[in-house]
């Protein structure tokens, strides 16, 4: 069972070596970490098998083994390097040893091996890897230089030795094959990792404004407005939070409103409804836009009577069900995407700022209605209570209260 359980610990040893980036791995290179191991693990592989395949075909073997694994030590130091996190180091170390090696084959067994192709890859490769650019552009000419100058001095002449043709066919297949490898492997999972960051950013971007409006933000279009002519908006408030703020710990608060608001966010998906934004314990959402329709007020007022069930199935630091303040408005209002480095979608107008005092002047676990968007409901219920209320900037406004 010892043995067992330390060649378990053993393999996982390993297996974390060459599959998970150490601290010092350049940030920029991590989506390509285990690509490019595996690339050099199969490497490895490739020239054992072109060592035996020689060993076991040609006769004056010795020189084309010794003068492989004379370059492959290199390449080895360059593995090391890289799993150690000395990424730009021991990749142009492999690189510089590959075309050495590559070099040499042609030399040694002529052009039909298909050594020639390690060139192009190799400068692929360089070119592909987060060096600097100008860097990367030298070492790319250079490799491209020597396959210029092997392909006009080297391409027609006569090996130094001689192997037989299906010899020579396997080694250009295992060159073709391994060069593949060595370049498709990183740039692969690269692009496939690229393609999954992309994913997250349009998700991260759907999730803050609405889908059209983020189409337009992606097409640089400078100025993004819209004009809603018929919109409702809601404003939900938790009662007493910043008493209860005051009594539980950071970590708690934070959780019950990212618990809280995330089912909030799902409700909003399910009704078809944009959330703005949160301000502190505070939500936002808007029905009507960007697309508009008829029941933006009923849609509001459905979804409300949600937020509240919710809400209660969540205590305060007394034990007491979490209420909510909730103010709806309907009207006209503008909205668009404002900001530099950091985006924000909001909408504005009277319609928005009525909404945010009917809330501040409703009661907890009911819902504060513009006497609009009561019509716009056509609400029947005896659980009512309408309302003459001094609203600051709009003088005596007649609101309904509504009791869930």
């Amino acid at each position: 069972m010892v043995l067992v359980n330390g060649f378990y610990i053993m393999i996982n040893f390993f297996v974390n070596i060459l599959s998970v980036p150490p601290l010092r791995y350049p940030e920029k290179w991590k989506p390509a970490f285990l690509a490019m191991q595996l690339g050099f693990i199969a490497g490895g592989i490739g020239l054992l098998g072109r060592d035996l395949l020689f060993y076991l075909t040609v006769q004056n073997w010795e020189p084309l083994v010794l003068s492989e694994l004379f370059f492959a030590s290199f390449i080895t130091i360059g593995f090391i390097l890289h799993t150690l996190g000395f990424a730009k180091f021991g990749v142009i170390l492999s690189c510089v040893a590959g075309v050495g090696s590559a070099t040499a084959f042609i030399f040694m067994i002529g052009w039909n091996s298909f050594f020639h192709l390690w060139y192009i890859n190799l400068a692929i490769l360089i070119i592909a890897v987060p060096l600097d650019i100008r860097l990367k552009v030298f070492l790319a000419l250079v490799f491209i230089s020597i396959y210029s100058y092997m392909f006009i001095s080297f391409s027609e002449m006569e090996p130094l030795y001689k192997i037989n043709d299906l010899t020579d066919s396997i080694i250009g297949v295992s060159n073709i094959v391994g060069s593949l490898l060595v370049l498709g492997l990183p740039m692969g999972m690269y692009s496939i990792f690229l393609e999954q960051e992309r994913n997250k950013s349009e998700k991260l971007l759907h999730n803050i404004m609405p889908r059209s409006i983020a189409e337009k933000l992606k097409n640089n279009v400078k100025t993004i407005s819209m004009d809603n002519p018929e919109i409702s908006v809601l404003f939900a408030d938790i009662v007493s939070f910043t008493a209860m703020s005051e009594k539980i710990s950071s970590e708690k608060i934070v959780g019950f409103l990212n618990e809280m608001f995330s089912q909030f966010d799902d409700l909003t998906e399910t009704y078809g409804v944009e959330k703005i934004k949160t301000i502190g314990d505070s939500y936002m959402v808007v029905s009507g836009m960007p697309v508009q329709r008829e029941d933006h007020a009923l849609t509001l007022f459905n979804l409300a009577k949600e937020m509240i069930k919710i809400s209660a199935q969540y205590k305060d630091h007394n034990g007491n069900s979490i209420k909510l303040r909730i103010g709806i408005n309907s009207g006209p209002a503008i909205s668009g995407v404002i900001g530099k480095s950091k985006f924000a979608f909001d909408v504005w107008g009277d319609t928005i700022n009525t909404a945010a005092r009917l809330e501040s002047y409703g009661l907890p676990d009911c819902i504060h209605m513009s006497k609009n968007t009561f019509d716009l409901v056509n609400y029947k219920d005896s659980k009512i209570e309408r309302k003459t209320i001094q609203i600051r900037g709009k003088g005596l406004m007649e609101t309904i209260l509504i009791h869930t």
